[in-house]
């Protein structure tokens, strides 16, 4: 009994053990595959905000070296730039179907996150191969000396209008929220330390031409002008705010007019049809409605306009099951002007949070806009009302939230963190994209750090192996 016990406990042992073994590999190679999908994401989000940063930089590039050279020496570079930015939008494109509320399998995952990477590669090949080009044109030129006489005047005009910027934001003040005003609260002070530093990188292109060094010269002249542009942008941010705000304000009000109109519209069905979703989105609106702030009050426009359009839009999704075909095509219409107002609105404040700061701003902020102003573009082209009005709120929403993310993404550098979760280790620099040099230290709220970075992102300072005369 005893010896007929033993082989079936070895003859079951033997049927077992390849299951079990089997079973273990099977979750090795599955904790390898998702081990490969995490890297590639985070190659993935890299590769999007490095190639971005990229083409950014050399369409700047691209419109210095036009008025410099001329169109047919810049041919070259503008194609290459466009032909980018169509594969940058496909990347893009990806990267919001890989981050939307849609599930995608590991197979998904892994052939769109390999195809961002190849778009991203052969982007930034075609841009980077033509941008060294026309440096190489440019230098020829001998610009140089003119252009480091530019910034030193640039500087000097710029740091004269720093008064002016910071008297205008004390009046904003009194009459915009701190949330409203976060975007350009750091301004003048940012704008200083860039012109400082732009100061100090006219003065190493100088020396670098004394040394017979034009190639290091070039790239420090380069370095001092985009610096200047960044610093006049964040300025002029500050006087156009108001503008912007005032804009706001009345698309708000065009907003609030045709909220007060679809919750007379609502509250005017049988109470069976307002039962439920109906009734859930009136209150939603009119809850937006009464936390707008009263006269007198300090407003967010741009954040009051967020919220009143989403609830706005909760309930004309609501209202269109119940709506006669009609009356929803009049409504359609009515909304659809305002919508891409609103839309556009929403993109202009998008565009300025990435272009102020660029290198600070991750691949999500730059997705969203990039979905945005796609849909955007689908909303103006579309024959049909009702799909064009879809097109426009999404393009608004989406466009929300690439601001939220980009001053996120700021507010995280300026408290001395990198972007979370992807892109650490920029080589030859510490702390992610950040970019101070090796070995120095950074002060929080520095954006001279993310200028820099974005400098050795874009190519700006490919010439320059050692930084350390721009910061002594």
């Amino acid at each position: 009994m005893n010896v007929i016990a033993a082989t079936l406990a070895a003859a079951l042992a033997v049927q077992t053990s390849p299951a079990i073994f089997g079973g273990r590999a099977r979750a090795r190679r599955r904790e390898q595959e998702q081990e490969h999908l995490a890297r590639l994401e985070q190659e993935a989000g890299s590769a999007l905000v490095r190639t971005d940063e990229r083409v950014r930089l050399a369409a700047d590039e691209l419109g210095f070296a036009l008025a410099q050279l001329g169109e047919r020496e810049t041919q070259d570079l503008a194609a290459a730039v466009d032909h980018a930015r169509d594969r940058l939008r496909e990347a893009f494109h990806l990267h919001q179907l890989l981050h939307d509320h849609v599930p995608d399998t590991d197979a998904q995952r892994l052939e769109w996150f390999s195809r961002i990477v190849e778009l991203c590669r052969a982007a930034d090949t075609a841009v980077g191969e033509q941008a060294a080009a026309l440096a190489a044109r440019r230098a020829a030129a001998g610009r140089t000396p003119t252009a480091v006489a530019e910034v030193r005047a640039d500087v000097e005009r710029l740091q004269g209008q720093i008064p002016a910027a910071e008297r205008t934001l004390a009046d904003l003040v009194q009459r915009y929220t701190d949330a409203a005003l976060q975007p350009v609260s750091a301004n003048p002070e940012q704008a200083r330390r860039l012109l400082e530093f732009a100061a100090r990188s006219a003065g190493v292109a100088t020396r670098k031409l004394e040394e017979a060094r034009p190639r290091d010269a070039e790239a420090a002249a380069a370095a001092a002008a985009e610096t200047v542009r960044r610093a006049e942008g964040l300025l002029e941010a500050v006087e156009r705010f108001e503008m912007e705000a005032l804009a706001a304000e009345a698309t708000l009000g065009a907003m609030i007019a045709e909220s007060r109109e679809e919750l007379a519209t609502a509250r005017a069905l049988p109470a069976a049809a307002r039962a439920g979703a109906v009734d859930d989105a009136v209150a939603a609106l009119e809850q937006a409605l009464a936390a707008l702030p009263a006269p007198g009050e300090r407003t967010d426009p741009i954040g009051s306009l967020t919220r009143v359009r989403e609830a706005n839009t909760a309930l004309d999704d609501a209202m269109a099951a119940r709506l006669e075909a009609q009356q929803r095509a009049q409504a359609v219409r009515a909304h659809l002007a305002t919508a891409l107002e609103d839309a556009e609105r929403q993109l202009q404040t998008a565009r300025r949070a990435i272009d102020d700061y660029r290198v600070p701003v991750g691949p999500q902020a730059r997705t969203r806009l990039a979905e945005a102003e796609r849909e955007l573009a689908h909303a103006r082209a579309e024959r049909d009302d009702e799909r064009a009005l879809g097109h426009a709120r999404r393009a608004a929403t989406l466009a929300a939230e690439a601001s939220t993310l980009a001053h996120r993404d700021i507010a995280s550098q300026q408290h001395g963190h990198g972007h979370p979760g992807y892109g650490q280790g920029q080589p030859g620099y510490g702390g992610g994209w950040q970019g101070a040099p090796r070995g120095r230290a950074r002060s929080g709220g520095d954006l001279l750090g993310g200028i820099l970075g974005g400098m050795v992102l874009g190519g700006i300072l490919d010439e320059l192996g050692d930084l350390g005369d721009f910061l002594d």
